[in-house]
């Protein structure tokens, strides 16, 4: 194998790779030869290989970007960066962590093992016994590459192909890995391993394989390891491409415990909401039989002919309208819900959305092709957008009065309503 070469590609190919759909919530920012990715609740700067030092100011520059927002940072030096620049890091304020591998080999030699008893099985990440202790396994150890539970929010945007995977021993939850095959390059990474499992690896490397017919397959596996974790890939012949080390800083304040959006998880997340519109509130998807919706006193519905005939500008004005009024409603820290049927829907807080330097508002008020729905957890307010109907229903006192007199000016008289 070319070590050369394959540092080569992953220079080129992972350290500045910016996803075609950026994580849920995050905001990315380039600085010349740096992307920072503000997550709400930390941050990364990555860049390519640096021949020479970046400078004082630069770096400083970076460290402030983090702290106007309290976010918390890493930044990882590679083998083949400058030196200056771990020295600058550390003048700055972080605080250097262990050093770890950069391994790599050739997914094609890497052979799966099975055994009778025990052996690797995919996980579903759920709310399972099993899945609870490969969360608490996986938080245990590390750092990793990619924390678990980043790699649960994060990894059908990273990635093309992905896959957690659990090693059974006895009966017992042995280890936990996770990895991912980001699209358009010649690998396979894997963002964590529990523990020196190559068993793990060579489940993944058959991430490799053509996701789509014009693809091509990924030839390499990639893995940062260090201890026994390298130890063991050594052994099974994983060889070093280059080394590196994170560099942490964290601010004086407390950074936010959660993002400011982060996509909803199916039957642990919105599935309770969706179960109670249709059990309390009598929703019935219908392309023909209206409304469908039974929405709750008090609240009213109004046609959406009026943005139909107007274009943009009524539509922006509705999207106003419509987030100002959730955003008075909704104290800093709480979050709303965006419901959109039968798709991956939004947990926000209204508060840390929209504007200059922050995540864009998620969804929209106006039913573009199906049911969109802003809702309360507890389903206090809301509004419900007919895609078919062609209308738009609020409900709750306080969502009325605070948007009411606006929405009829914009939007005419209602439909119907109920006190």
């Amino acid at each position: 194998m070319d070590i050369g070469g394959v540092r080569t590609l992953h220079d080129t190919q992972l350290r500045t790779r910016v996803p075609r759909w950026p994580p849920a919530g995050a905001v990315i920012e380039h600085d010349g030869p740096f992307v920072r990715t503000h997550y709400g609740t930390h941050g990364t700067v990555e860049h390519g290989p640096l021949p020479r030092s970046p400078g004082a100011a630069t770096v400083r520059r970076q460290l402030e970007a983090f702290a106007a927002r309290n976010e918390p940072v890493e930044w990882r030096v590679h083998g083949n960066d400058a030196p200056e620049l771990a020295e600058e890091l550390t003048a700055a304020g972080f605080e250097a962590g262990a050093e770890r591998s950069l391994l790599v080999a050739e997914c094609d030699a890497l052979e799966e093992e099975t055994d009778a008893r025990d052996g690797v099985r995919a996980l579903v990440l759920d709310g399972s016994a099993r899945s609870v202790r490969a969360r608490e396994l996986a938080a245990a150890g590390g750092p990793h590459a990619l924390p678990l539970s980043e790699f649960e929010a994060d990894a059908h945007r990273l990635y093309q192909r992905f896959e957690a995977a659990v090693l059974s021993h006895r009966g017992r939850l042995a280890g936990v890995g996770w990895a991912g095959r980001p699209a358009g390059t010649d690998f396979v990474v894997v963002g964590g391993l529990t523990g020196p499992h190559p068993e793990l690896v060579r489940r993944f490397a058959r991430l490799r394989d053509k996701a789509y017919p014009m693809d091509r397959a990924a030839p390499y596996c990639l893995v940062e390891a260090h201890g026994e974790v390298r130890n063991a890939l050594v052994a099974a012949g994983f060889e070093e491409i280059t080394t590196v080390r994170p560099h942490r800083w964290t601010p004086t304040g407390t950074p936010a415990p959660t993002r400011p959006v982060r996509e909803t998880t199916g039957a642990l997340d919105d599935g309770p909401l969706w179960d109670r519109l249709e059990h309390e509130f009598g929703f019935r998807p219908s392309m023909s039989r209206f409304p469908g919706f039974e929405a709750p006193a008090p609240s009213v519905t109004w046609s959406l002919d009026a943005v139909d005939r107007g274009g943009e500008e009524p539509l922006d004005e509705l999207r106003r309208i419509t987030r100002r009024a959730l955003r008075s409603l909704t104290a800093p820290g709480q979050h709303l819900y965006w419901l959109d049927w039968q798709h991956i829907g939004y947990v926000f807080d209204p508060h840390r959305v929209g504007g200059p330097g922050r995540p864009r508002w998620p969804g929209s008020v106006y039913p573009d092709g199906d049911y969109y729905l802003y809702l309360h957890p507890d389903l206090a307010f809301g509004t419900f957008g007919h895609p078919w109907e062609g209308t738009l229903t609020v409900f709750g006192a306080e969502l009325l009065a605070a948007a009411e007199g606006r929405l009829t000016a914009l939007l005419g008289e209602p439909l119907r309503r109920r006190d």
